[in-house]
């Protein structure tokens, strides 16, 4: 049995054994600390199920990957918004609103600096007027940004 006092990073540590010691971990850190520990496990996960997804052509797995981490995020790291600032919640409206547009299809989660961070959306093609519009409607004109990805990786353009 590894003491998990005796680790000095997260990724250290034993992700069950650290779910097994949780009341004795309270003692030591917040609630908040802990939850946002299982968020770090679980995404760790889903990054590397996230990566066969797409290596497997499983795009609706990768969708399903993506709204899962958000939904961690949201509540576990808890990062949609500052804490000193409740009243702005920018990104937790962006996500309620793609989701209503979505409806189960692609996904909406956080991405980036989380606090100032952004929305980011996988948006069926013949969605993508309509999210844009009501981004653009809630948030201000030009607020979105429809972006694609390319099929190979970074390159450099001489």
């Amino acid at each position: 049995m590894q003491n998990i006092s005796a680790k000095r990073v997260l990724r250290e540590v034993d992700e069950n054994q650290f779910l097994d010691n949780i009341p004795d971990i309270k003692k030591k850190i917040s609630d908040r600390a802990v939850l946002r520990a299982i968020h770090f496990f679980g995404d760790n996960y889903r990054a590397k199920a996230e990566t066969e997804a797409l290596k497997n052509n499983r795009f609706v797995d990768f969708l399903t990957l993506v709204n899962e981490s958000g939904d961690s995020s949201m509540n576990y790291l808890q990062n949609l918004y500052s804490c000193r600032k409740p009243t702005e919640q920018g990104i937790p409206l962006a996500i309620m609103a793609g989701k209503r547009i979505l409806k189960g299809n692609g996904a909406v989660r956080v991405h980036g600096g989380g606090f100032a961070g952004t929305v980011q959306a996988f948006v069926p093609n013949d969605l993508v007027n309509a999210y844009r519009s009501e981004m653009d409607r809630i948030f201000g004109q030009n607020s979105c940004y429809i972006m694609t990805i390319r099929p190979f990786g970074g390159i450099e353009i001489k």
